[in-house]
């Protein structure tokens, strides 16, 4: 799944879109988190819970996304 859009942020929670590279659903997470663990290693193994895919299993580098916070700042 790759991010569409990132919104609603307080601190490190947040909302986001996502869209499967492999069927095209589109689905919203309402409990993401912005650090570099969650971009990098959760987000490219979410399953769509249409055809059961991941970026992973495509085999697909993740696009890079942008933290708001340096990970060493406290926010």
């Amino acid at each position: 799944m790759k991010v569409i859009q990132v919104y609603n942020q307080h601190r490190r929670d947040c909302d986001c879109d996502l869209e499967c590279e492999s069927c095209g659903h589109k689905e919203t997470l309402t409990s993401a988190y912005d650090d570099r663990n969650y971009w990098d290693n959760v987000i490219p193994k979410h399953k769509c819970k249409q055809c059961g895919k991941s970026t992973e299993d495509l085999g697909i580098t993740p696009e890079f996304i942008g933290t708001k916070y340096a990970s060493d700042e406290i926010v």
